[in-house]
């Protein structure tokens, strides 16, 4: 086994209490709270007789749009602390995984719940690597595609197809007996071949939109560098790897997210890894999601310079316009990975600057943080504010950097997958409140 992650604070088995007081039945009814959390199914205890059928009992409901204040799970990856800006994997604060690891050893730790050895470490990329091969109906489907197509398309394009190849996958779900749940070795082996299918569908869809040659992965090298590799990206000197490695740990995971959560309501249905990561995809090509930094990045350049930030800050705040970039579901205060991005920022700020929009930027976090408007309803600078500056000043292209990222976020949500893998499995069928 590897070094373990930093213990887990020790948790009470007491209880407190949370009293109601029903004045419908003028009963009360004491709810146990445990780290400070109450159960949906205690307060589902609570019941009236029905306003139509007096001789029926109906149980309380909880109404929350969009799981603003509910919990679905419990889950040991990510912590995420939004009042104080802290963001913790398996314990262990993301500065320090920024500052002392790698990208791989931090996927390792978010699915195995421990830092690897060297030959864990080792064995990992090997396997990755090995799973990098496309089968030519990969190619053939992604190559169908006009060259200018979408890139999330021709990504789902690519996937469909990897499952139609992977012969585990496709029976998995027309076979009696199950094939991840409660499996470790076959799932575990599952999500290091989606692993390396997502990486190469990336880099076969690059390498098609652009007319180049593919060029087969190495074993030996990290996961990053074989991406660089595949899609014939010069990377001699090792410095554009060395860069977007600490950027991928930032994107690594971010607990539930829309489509962290996607991909789990699919894994209840036990189907297979890609599914779930399709789903987690397909959720995050929307506006409000991923899709958000390609808007941040296009509305900085509908800005053009600085001059037109104030009136731009003015639209947003009549509701003429949405600020991506600026404040988040979770965070109350600053993103914990802005200050990190903006240490890259500076180890590569002479291909920074080069850039005109960063200029803007800086005046929009520079005016809205200092904003009453802002201030007030606690919004602050996000990772998509910055983060594109990163992949540009290293040369990626533009259209490609959504690609790129969705492999830096693989790890994190088969790291998922495989802990529902590993616990009881409930599908997910969230109840409505009906209205006429």
């Amino acid at each position: 086994m590897g070094t373990k992650a930093n213990p887990k604070p020790e948790s009470t088995t007491s209880f407190d209490y949370l009293h109601i007081f029903d004045s419908r039945t003028k009963l009360g009814h004491n709810i146990p709270i445990h780290n400070n959390f109450v159960q949906a199914a205690d307060l589902s205890t609570i019941s009236v007789p029905d306003a139509h059928d007096p001789q029926r009992m109906r149980k309380l409901g909880v109404l929350d749009v969009g799981f603003q204040h509910t919990a679905c799970k419990e889950s040991g990856i990510t912590l995420i602390d939004g009042e104080k800006g802290e963001l913790r994997f398996r314990n262990v604060p993301i500065q320090d995984l920024f500052h002392d690891h790698n990208f791989d050893i931090t996927m390792y730790l978010l699915i195995w719940g421990s830092l690897p050895t060297t030959e864990q470490l080792r064995d990992f990329r090997n396997a990755l690597a090995a799973a990098m091969t496309p089968p030519q109906v990969v190619v053939d489907a992604i190559q169908a595609l006009p060259r200018d197509a979408d890139l999330f398309s021709a990504f789902a394009v690519g996937m469909g197809a990897y499952i139609g190849c992977d012969q585990e996958m496709v029976s998995s779900r027309h076979r009696p007996e199950l094939t991840y749940h409660n499996n470790m070795s076959t799932t575990d082996s599952a999500l290091i071949r989606t692993i390396g299918y997502i990486a190469t569908t990336v880099a076969v869809t690059y390498c098609h939109k652009r007319g180049k040659a593919f060029t087969p992965a190495c074993p030996g090298l990290s996961l990053l560098q074989n991406v660089l590799l595949m899609m014939g990206i010069d990377d001699r000197d090792l410095k554009i790897s060395t860069h977007l490695d600490k950027l991928w740990i930032l994107y690594a995971d971010h607990e539930l997210s829309c489509s962290t959560a996607a991909s789990l309501h699919v894994a209840s249905t036990l189907t297979d890894p890609i599914s779930c990561f399709l789903a987690a995809v397909i959720a995050g090509s929307g506006p409000l999601h991923a899709g958000a930094i390609e808007l941040c990045y296009d509305g900085l350049g509908m800005l053009g310079t600085v001059d037109n930030v104030p009136a731009y800050i003015d639209a947003v705040k009549a509701k003429q316009f949405r600020l991506f970039g600026y404040g988040h579901r979770v965070y109350k205060a600053r993103d914990p990975r802005v200050g990190l991005i903006e240490e890259l920022m500076e180890a590569n700020r002479e291909a920074i600057d080069e850039n005109p929009l960063l200029q803007v930027a800086m005046e929009i976090d520079r005016v809205a943080n200092t904003d009453p408007y802002f201030v007030e309803r606690e919004l602050k600078v996000n990772v998509d504010l910055y983060g594109c500056f990163i992949y540009t000043a290293m040369g990626i292209d533009r259209d490609i950097i959504p690609g790129v990222m969705l492999i830096s976020r693989a790890g994190g949500v088969m790291a998922h997958w495989r802990e529902a893998m590993s616990q009881p499995i409930k599908i997910w069928r969230p109840m409505q409140k009906y209205k006429l």
